[in-house]
């Protein structure tokens, strides 16, 4: 009898200890929601470098991340208000940013270590195209102010150190001459509030078509909208050969009487090539198979389209790569990301 008990003893205890290991095994390879720590491993959270409020890039980035949360399983993007594209640069470049909305003209000079740059910024890539947006110069109706050269003697703001507009506005007063008595380098929604109170004059700002801020400001104000004739834009692209020749269409805005020539940038999203090629590729593909969705943030997103990708300055990450040459899209040699060749 004392031998059976024993025999059964034996048994109860390695079946009790076979059950603790299972028990062990699960808790190990499971959380408190339920994921396995593959899936807990592989959840991304990124910081996303845009513009100051009010502006495209930080319209357009808050519906992407959006987007993207919804839709790549584990993905989560932050969207931090930055000084615009030079800030955006640079912080990618020093690990503290992963991703950034650029014009494809300092994104340019960053990589090559031209214009603005003070040396070669290699870790910066392309991922997607995203739009054309326009050198906008405005003032109000009552100013008097009617071309750049009414600049001169005037407090104008460029926008924010470091954005598309304050680079682009500064040049262009230096290559047409123009030399107003202050130029205040603040974000795009500060100026505006300069304008309505009298602290501004004029003002210039990189924007898609039709801007948010310019919107805005006309339901409370009428704006005058100020163009170049040919013979400034010529003296522009001859110094600036990354900008374009752009015009925003007769009636576009609710104060505008004609078509406006202006300078014209194509924006990129650039992401850190020390992110994942997986990563990304799924970032991009989510982009364009969710193209309605990027429509209803902005209606700039009609030009994001895989066939704009020859517009970057900038090498495509290997992620991106792979994405456009699943959909038949070539890429350009010299946009091939260099670890690929």
């Amino acid at each position: 009898m004392k031998s059976t008990l024993s025999k059964l003893f034996i048994i109860v205890a390695a079946l009790t200890l076979a059950l603790v290991g299972c028990s062990q095994s699960s808790t190990s390879e499971t959380n408190d929601s339920g994921s396995t720590d593959k899936e807990k491993a592989e959840e991304h959270r990124l910081l996303l470098g845009t513009s100051s409020q009010g502006g495209t890039y930080y319209v357009w980035g808050g519906g992407w991340a959006d987007i993207i949360g919804k839709n790549v399983p584990g993905t989560d993007i932050a969207v931090e208000v930055t000084g615009g594209p030079n800030a955006n640069i640079q912080l990618i470049e020093n690990g503290e940013m992963d991703l950034g909305f650029v014009t494809a003209w300092l994104g340019g000079e960053a990589y090559n270590g031209e214009g603005w740059a003070d040396k070669k910024y290699t870790k910066i890539r392309s991922i997607f195209p995203m739009y054309a947006s326009v050198m906008h110069m405005y003032s109000l109706k009552d100013s008097g102010i009617t071309s750049i050269s009414d600049f001169d003697g005037k407090n104008v703001s460029t926008g924010a150190p470091g954005s598309t507009s304050a680079e682009a506005g500064n040049g262009l007063l230096e290559v047409l001459g123009s030399e107003p008595a202050r130029v205040n380098a603040i974000p795009t929604n500060t100026a505006v509030d300069g304008l309505r109170d009298g602290t501004i004059d004029a003002g210039f700002a990189v924007t898609g078509v039709p801007g948010p801020f310019m919107l805005d400001l006309e339901t409370t104000h009428e704006v005058q909208h100020i163009g170049l004739t040919e013979d400034e834009m010529k003296k522009a692209l001859e110094k600036y050969p990354y900008w374009s020749e752009a015009t925003i269409p007769n009636g576009t805005y609710k104060h505008q009487e004609e078509d406006i020539l202006l300078p014209g940038f194509w924006n990129i999203a650039i992401a850190s090539s020390e992110l994942s090629e997986d990563l990304v590729y799924n970032l991009v593909k989510t982009t364009f198979e969710k193209h309605e969705d990027l429509l209803a943030v902005d209606p700039s997103a009609k030009e994001t389209l895989v066939e704009n990708v020859k517009y970057s300055t900038v090498p495509y990450h290997p992620g991106a790569v792979k994405y456009y040459k699943e959909v038949g899209v070539e890429i350009p040699d010299h946009l091939m990301p260099p670890e690929s060749k």
